[in-house]
């Protein structure tokens, strides 16, 4: 070779090696997108049929029901099942699905087993079948598999029935969609009670509270361009004895108009004025706690359009001693009270979300854009000290739950924050005013919409355990892998990748290889976190069927029953589109 051929062939390389990965990286990104759309054109013919299949069976029309099925439908996998009775007390009947051999398992079989399913009942109230996951994409739509979420409520016998089934679905195209041609029973439970456990008093014993948006956000300086959502958000209520008369009273916090309602013996009354408390207060939280400890419940109310403030309870009246929180930061959305420095007074932990007027979640799985949480460490006489940045715990996400407990018993309260569009993270106490994130190495790292977190110890076992309420929808099979990298190749295309560098590397920092489980992660819904020995978690949610589809904003446990075990309620609501087929 000639010394011009070799000089030719120097230049020629790096050129050849760029071509080479430009149409390497534009076949990547064509297959990204071709998968990306077998996902959302599965996924939306996956929910077209279980739509059909729900409303034969809110119907009672067993043979709309069996059309969703292919004609030569035998599956002996899909056998039979029966309700096997687990409970009975209370006046409520628990009744957990159990498989039965059937021989064959063909359109007959299924014919009995929706036929006994809601036998006794002249209607089902409502009736849901919906995408869980995508499992699957079978080549040319065939051996597809999803799973799927049965729910049906409505009236049996006389007394009212909810079931809720989770189904394996193998599925097949033919000319006017999926059909199913094959069925596994996950698991199934069913509930039948008399709907008499609680009623409804709120009228009767005076309370006559409504919620409202802020008004603040319909002036121009609230306006919320960048992020509309939000004005639908404010609200809460919080329970406490404020006068220690022996029954707990009502707070109602509200974008409106806060209420506090005293609680008489079992009746009500606004008595909001007559407290000290302002009115048309665009209150976000309510807190009570004893701040100053002289035996009753003192206020700290957060805002969104406005600084927090804090009042001092004098005997049942309420004096605003706001002090050093009068600098503080709007945007405010939950709080909670624990000594972390146990120094022998509760200190204060704010958090935010971030400006709507300005900002929208830098990602919608895994933001870090908020306006920063606050620590304020009690000096007493209500004196605070921001100590926010020396103890670590800002937390960029935005913050929806926060919750202090001694997860590890080692004499001080940890402190677990749930953000909304990213990650949920512990943080161990560690006995010198610092907090150190353990969300990794305890495995209490939760990717999904944070919305609250509850300590616990619904196992009975002395050591306390975590729920936290997150987002699980029928959209859930639509965050998983392609999605996810269509989103990364957009942001590319967009240009905004080399701002959202730092997250895309944080993300791999925690889920490394498992990048295509990260998206189902994100949104799989609520997690049930059992705590061994203060060092380690293992979620359980699905497993002990505490992971139900909805919204779930507010959760916490409480022994409802009396029995000695700890149980959860979670306030569920959202409606994401004018079909409620997602939720």
């Amino acid at each position: 070779m000639s010394k011009k051929q070799r000089k030719i062939l120097l230049y020629l390389s790096p050129i050849t090696v760029l071509v080479v990965l430009f149409f390497l990286a534009q076949s990547k990104m064509a297959q990204v997108e071709a998968d990306a759309l077998r996902l959302a054109e599965t996924g939306r013919d996956a929910i077209a049929l279980l739509k059909e299949h729900a409303a034969g069976l809110q119907e009672g029309n067993l043979d709309r029901v069996l059309d969703c099925y292919t004609a030569d439908f035998l599956d002996p996998a899909a056998g039979d099942w029966t309700e096997a009775l687990r409970s009975d007390r209370d006046g409520i009947r628990i009744y957990d699905w159990q498989p039965q051999d059937a021989d064959p398992g063909d359109r007959e079989t299924l014919r009995r087993a929706f036929g006994a399913l809601t036998a006794g009942s002249p209607t089902v109230e409502f009736a849901k079948f919906k995408l869980d996951r995508v499992e699957a994409v079978g080549d040319d739509g065939e051996d597809t598999s999803v799973r799927a979420f049965l729910w049906l409520r409505g009236e049996r016998d006389g007394q009212a029935f909810e079931s809720q089934a989770l189904f394996r679905l193998g599925l097949t195209r033919g000319d006017g969609g999926f059909k199913i041609h094959r069925q596994t029973l996950v698991r199934g439970t069913t509930v039948v009670g008399s709907r008499q456990g609680f009623t409804d008093v709120a009228e009767a014993v005076g309370i006559a509270f409504e919620a409202h948006k802020n008004p603040a956000f319909e002036t121009p300086e609230w306006n919320p361009e960048r992020f509309a959502i939000l004005p639908y958000g404010s609200g809460g209520v919080s329970t406490a004895d404020y006068d220690n008369d022996g029954w707990y009273d009502l707070f109602f916090a509200d974008g409106a108009d806060a209420r506090l309602y005293r609680n008489q013996g079992g009746t009500f009354t606004d008595v909001t004025a007559q407290v000290g408390l302002p009115t048309g207060n665009h209150v976000s939280v309510g807190l009570f706690a004893d701040f100053d400890n002289d035996g009753d419940r003192d206020l700290f109310l957060g805002r969104f359009t406005a600084p927090p403030s804090l009042y001092r309870n004098e005997g049942g009246h309420f004096t605003e001693v706001t002090g050093d929180l009068e600098g503080l930061a709007p945007f405010v959305t939950v709080a909670t009270a624990g000594d972390y420095d146990q120094d022998g007074d509760l200190d204060l932990y704010v958090g935010r979300y971030l400006d709507p007027r300005v900002a929208l979640p830098t990602t919608l799985f895994y933001t870090r854009n908020s306006q920063g949480n606050t620590l304020l460490r009690n000096d007493g006489d209500f004196h605070f000290t921001d100590v926010t940045a020396e103890a670590g715990v800002r937390e960029g996400g935005l913050t929806l739950g926060v919750t202090w407990g001694d997860y590890d018993r080692d004499g001080d309260p940890d402190l677990y924050v749930a953000n909304d569009f990213g990650r949920n993270a512990l943080f161990r106490n560690e006995g010198d005013g610092t907090f150190a994130d353990v969300s990794e190495a305890t495995g209490t790292l939760d990717f999904g919409y944070g919305m609250s977190a509850d300590f616990g110890d619904p196992d009975n076992d002395g050591d306390l355990d975590l729920y936290v309420s997150n987002v699980h929808s029928g959209q859930r099979w639509y965050g998983q892998a392609t999605t996810l990298y269509q989103y990364i190749l957009n942001s590319v295309r967009q240009g905004t990748a080399i701002e959202d560098f730092p997250i895309y590397r944080e993300i791999f920092g925690y889920a490394g290889a498992a990048w295509r489980d990260y998206g189902d992660r994100m949104v799989k819904g609520n997690s049930l976190l059992l705590n061994h020995d203060g060092e380690r978690f293992t979620e359980v949610a699905e497993a002990g069927n505490a992971n139900p589809f909805g919204w779930y904003w507010g959760s916490n446990f409480f022994d409802y029953d009396n029995d000695g075990r700890e149980d959860i309620y979670a306030a569920n609501g959202w409606i994401s589109a004018p079909s409620h087929d997602d939720l």
